[in-house]
């Protein structure tokens, strides 16, 4: 990676860490002052977040293999053919994930859970 690009891309990351955090906690400060907490948060969406990465780096992890046959053979160019198969399959994995949570149903719970 290049020197020059370092540290206006961490400069930025913080910016943007320092906005959120405050945007977060004006939002926090609203719900208590209203007489509500912020639990609200966390009931809506139950995610597998294990599950998910799990799957997410399966994929890219496949779509990396896959690539490699794909420069060797010289089917692809070694550039095209990494970023491309690992976006394709890591998009197919998060695919994968959201028809498996959608099918558990917003209603189960594993054993870790209950």
């Amino acid at each position: 990676m290049q020197e020059g690009i370092v540290i206006p891309v961490a400069a930025f990351a913080m910016i943007l860490g320092i906005v959120y955090l405050s945007y977060r906690k004006k939002e926090r400060l609203a719900l208590i002052t209203s007489g509500r907490d912020s639990s609200i948060f966390g009931k809506d969406k139950q995610c597998y977040s294990t599950l998910k990465w799990g799957l997410l780096l399966f994929g890219v992890g496949l779509g990396l293999l896959i690539a490699e046959a794909l420069a060797k053979y010289d089917i692809l160019s070694p550039e095209v053919a990494y970023f491309s198969m690992a976006f394709i399959f890591g998009g197919a994995a998060l695919i994968v994930d959201f028809l498996i949570e959608k099918m558990r149903g917003p209603g189960t719970q594993t054993e870790e859970e209950k």
